[in-house]
């Protein structure tokens, strides 16, 4: 997928997503009818150091690194280092086209991949049980109850699982074109973040 420039809620699932779409396209309106000097960003999955909010890509390091994660589950998406996307965010207001929409992705990864390089970096066997995508969907309400209780961010949610199974085939070519844009790879997002999490006593 390219970056498009006609945002409809309606196409799109999610209550997260409407919002995004909505505003996007609030801005673009913006941009033609006010001459409003803006650029819309579009970061794929954010990893990385520094999350004191406790996402979920957060979550599934300490659990693997905890010991407590005994499996995974099937499909993927992009991951991407919140430092480039940081990065990207303010090229993208010193170098981006006005009314131009960036992609600021890194490359598809699937899910067993992402919790192998956690399982290296934490030191950790490796994962061998891969689950079904019906039976995360199945279970996911009560990993969301689970979690609710621990007052922690839930693993797997019936929507993170419908977007681990999305097209999340994105193109970063223009962001890289015409902002510079750059990634470091996955394993150093993770190594990166493993060293974080320690130096912060999470795990």
């Amino acid at each position: 997928m390219s970056e498009i420039y006609d945002f409809d809620p309606d196409k799109v699932v999610g209550l997260y997503a409407k919002s995004k779409a909505k505003t996007a396209k609030m801005v673009l309106d913006r941009v033609k009818n006010d001459n409003l000097d803006a650029v819309i960003v579009h970061p794929s999955g954010i990893i990385g150091p520094g999350d004191f909010s406790n996402t979920h890509l957060t979550q599934l390091i300490k659990d693997i690194a905890n010991g407590s994660l005994t499996a995974c589950v099937k499909g993927g998406y992009d991951f991407v280092d919140v430092r480039d996307v940081a990065e990207g965010i303010i090229n993208a207001c010193h170098k981006g086209k006005k009314g131009n929409c960036y992609i600021l992705s890194n490359r598809y990864v699937k899910v067993k991949e992402l919790v192998d390089l956690i399982s290296d970096a934490t030191k950790r066997n490796k994962i061998r049980t891969v689950l079904p995508m019906w039976f995360a969907r199945f279970t996911a309400p009560l990993s969301e109850l689970y979690y609710k209780i621990r007052k922690e961010a839930p693993l797997y949610t019936k929507y993170s699982l419908y977007t681990l199974t999305s097209n999340a085939n994105f193109s970063n070519k223009k962001a890289k074109k015409e902002l510079g844009y750059k990634n470091r790879p996955l394993e150093e997002t993770i190594k990166d973040t493993v060293e974080w999490l320690k130096e912060n006593n999470k795990i």
